[in-house]
């Protein structure tokens, strides 16, 4: 899917939600004309806020990434590493953002296996 038809979906979204751009920038705490650029396709979804704009859109974070280009690899199954885990700020800051999305609790594994993706980019 392109932007423009990522952003058409988010539109019809919000319009279903009865929300105006300024209403959903207020959700998603950003600007009105921001959501305004995501919804006529001029600017991609960053990653650091797709969790944040599925839940305001009410749209499964997952299927989000995955339309806006994201593979399947950056949203990994549980792993086997039983090695400890080792993160940085933005490690922790980029789970965060991912546990944001999700509808339950991330196990460790889990979030071994985010940070060795993350890690292998």
């Amino acid at each position: 899917m392109d932007k423009k038809e990522i952003g058409s979906l988010l539109k019809t979204k919000r319009e279903a939600l009865g929300l105006t751009p300024a209403d959903m920038g207020r959700k998603i705490r950003c600007d009105r004309t921001t959501v305004e650029r995501w919804e006529r396709g001029i600017t991609a979804i960053p990653s650091t806020k797709m969790s944040t704009i599925a839940r305001a859109y009410e749209i499964d974070v997952q299927e989000l990434a995955e339309l806006c280009g994201f593979s399947a690899d950056e949203f990994p199954h549980v792993g086997s590493d039983d090695s400890d885990v080792c993160a940085t700020v933005e490690d922790l800051e980029f789970l965060i953002t991912v546990a944001r999305g999700l509808q339950k609790p991330m196990s460790i594994r889990v979030i071994r296996e985010l940070l060795k993706c993350r890690k292998q980019k």
